[in-house]
């Protein structure tokens, strides 16, 4: 009885104040929808639109609208449907993270469909599942946010498809996150049977079984059907993009290359933080490779490389933006552990690409800049690519956070020495075989005395990288304190 009072309710408003765009005998589509869909339609050949309208901020109640075009306009094509959506409410576009019980808002594809009965209800795309079915929901997996059978992944954490309950009897797949797929930006985002009236999901949007089958046997695949979730304003900033959700105070160069991109990820917090991801700018690929910071023989190529722009506090006390390059399935673990280490307030120098100091690291270090992506072998071993040639590392005051940069011919005297203080020791009466870097930094190779910027265990940035896979270089043997880096296994697929 409550949903048809709310659907009832809410046809009598809009009828009243007379919100009226488009008719058919599914009854009356509100104006704020036909004109949130007028503004897609100028870059969209859809036809076909599961338009989901949020209630009350923050609560899982949504109304789902199926809209066609038509010569008169826009039109329902049957009669609105309750339906479910996160625990948490609607994420904003392109801020959603693993976990976090929100649907993400934004303009999303529908190109398969799955369940268990071996018939489809419709012409749609259709997969009948079996126990070999899995969703891949782990963010430390390279094969997260993807569809795989059992014994093809290493993933610790996945959905069976077939489940003992009749959630995923029938379900629509969101193409959400999958080109390129971003660690922890969220997974498995389907339309799905629905477990109860006004029951949240994990994420998903769901809905009576019954309405669900309608709504894929009215899909047309040649209509290439498009989910739209949130409200008017949420939808037309997915639809932009990165244009209106830059900072005023952001300096022109940064703007003007984070618009080059396409967005991947984004993060509004307190305090004024700001970070965004886009896939790599052609002017930024273009000044890596005339600065040699990227050569043909990296092992990552330019186009799974993002651009990420972030807020830091610097040594001053106030407020910066800086840059980085990473890869690109990385970006909202960099941006993420950026933000924890702004909410604690930990200080960094500078954040300029590599490529403002012509590729070359040492000079990067002598001007305590931090960085991430630089196609590059790892000192003193000649052939071996360092981790930032993956966009997998990330290297942070190296003025406050020493690297001792052990020889190979070093090693063998070496062997007994297992850090700290021992290995300070050994670098200090060995210079010959083994070099602090920079030169600078040797000040602060004593490591009890904290001072801003240092990187110690459990600190506003240390620990949050840590969380999210990354190993610190200050725990290795002989220390490099400035390093953060993330299993490459955990990052590239592989046998």
């Amino acid at each position: 009885m409550k949903r048809t009072w709310r659907s009832i309710f809410g046809g009598f408003v809009l009828l009243t104040i007379g919100i009226v765009a488009g008719c058919s005998s599914g009854g009356e589509l509100p104006r704020r929808i036909g004109e949130s869909l007028d503004g897609l339609a100028r870059n969209s050949e859809s036809g076909q639109f599961l338009y989901v309208d949020p209630g009350t901020p923050g609560q899982p109640q949504a109304t789902l609208y199926p809209v066609r075009r038509s010569l008169l306009g826009w039109e329902l094509a049957f009669p609105p449907v309750p339906v479910n959506l996160g625990r948490n409410g609607v994420a904003p576009p392109f801020e959603k993270r693993e976990g976090d019980g929100r649907t993400p808002a934004g303009i999303f594809p529908l190109r398969t469909a799955f369940g268990y009965p071996a018939d489809s209800p419709g012409r749609f795309p259709y997969r009948r599942v079996d126990s070999q079915d899995l969703w891949v929901d782990d963010p430390q997996s390279p094969d997260y946010n993807r569809w795989v059978w059992r014994g093809e992944t290493r993933a610790a954490s996945f959905e069976e498809l077939l489940r003992p309950d009749p959630l995923y009897r029938y379900a629509l797949v969101l193409d959400y996150n999958s080109d390129p797929v971003v660690r922890d930006l969220g997974s498995a985002i389907f339309i799905h049977v629905e477990r109860g009236p006004d029951t949240g999901t994990a994420g998903c949007v769901s809905l009576p079984e019954k309405e669900l089958v309608q709504l894929i046997g009215w899909l047309d695949p040649e209509q290439r059907p498009q989910a739209v979730i949130g409200s008017a304003s949420a939808v037309a900033a997915a639809a932009a993009g990165i244009a209106g959700q830059l900072p005023a105070d952001l300096p022109a160069g940064l703007k003007g290359r984070l618009t080059e991109g396409r967005l991947l990820a984004l993060r509004h917090g307190s305090g004024a933080f700001f970070a965004a991801a886009v896939t790599l700018p052609e002017s930024v690929g273009r000044l890596m490779q005339e600065k040699k910071s990227w050569r043909p023989e990296c092992p990552v190529p330019l186009d799974r490389l993002a651009y990420l722009v972030t807020t830091f506090w610097g040594f001053d006390g106030k407020p910066h933006y800086g840059e980085l390059v990473v890869h690109e399935a990385l970006a909202a673990f960099f941006m993420d552990s950026l933000h924890h280490a702004y909410n604690g307030r930990f200080p960094i120098e500078r954040m300029e690409l590599i490529d403002a100091y012509d590729g070359d690291d040492f000079r990067s270090m002598d001007a305590n800049n931090s960085s991430a992506f630089n196609c590059r072998e790892v000192p003193g071993r000649p052939g071996v690519f360092s981790r930032h040639s993956y966009g997998a590392a990330i290297d942070i005051n190296p003025r406050q956070n020493p690297y001792l940069m052990l020889t190979e011919d070093a090693r063998p005297k070496a062997a007994g020495i297992a850090g700290g203080a021992a290995a300070r020791d050994f670098c200090l009466g060995n210079p010959a075989l083994c070099r602090v870097l920079p030169a600078s930094s040797v000040d602060h190779l004593d490591r009890q005395e904290q001072r801003p910027g240092m990187l110690q265990p459990g600190d506003p940035l240390v620990a949050p990288f840590r969380q999210r896979g990354f190993t610190w270089g200050g725990s290795w043997r002989f220390p490099d304190y400035q390093h953060l880096e993330y299993d490459l296994g955990r990052l590239l697929s592989g046998p």
